[in-house]
C-alpha cells in the first residue's frame, strides 16, 4: 500500500516506527524458545483438560452439579494461570 489508502494498523505501525517503538524483529534463538514454551503450554493444556475432565464426569454422573461447575472453575484457574505464565515468559525472551 505504498501510495493508496492505508489500513488504521498501518498508520499505528508507521507512529510506532516513527518513535522507534516499532516490532522488533525476534532472534531464530527467541523464536525457538517461543516455540518451545507454546509446545509445552499446550501439552499442559491438554494434560490439564484430560485430568479435570474426568473429574468433572465423575462429579457429574454421581450428580453432583456444585462439585462439577466448582471443578470447572479450577480447571479454567489453571488453564488461566498457564496462559498468564507463557504471555509473562514471552516478554522476557521479546527482551
Amino acid at each position: 500500500m505504498a501510495d493508496g489508502l492505508k489500513s488504521s494498523f498501518d498508520l499505528a505501525m508507521e507512529r510506532l516506527a516513527k518513535r522507534g517503538e516499532g516490532i522488533a524483529a525476534l532472534s531464530s534463538e527467541q523464536k525457538e524458545a517461543m516455540a518451545e514454551m507454546a509446545s509445552r503450554t499446550k501439552a499442559k493444556i491438554a494434560e490439564i483438560e484430560i485430568l479435570y475432565g474426568k473429574k468433572i464426569e465423575e462429579a457429574r454422573a454421581a450428580g453432583d452439579a456444585e462439585k462439577a461447575d466448582k471443578t470447572e472453575e479450577e480447571k479454567r484457574f489453571e488453564i488461566k494461570k498457564l496462559r498468564d505464565r507463557e504471555e509473562s515468559e514471552r516478554a522476557r525472551i521479546r527482551k
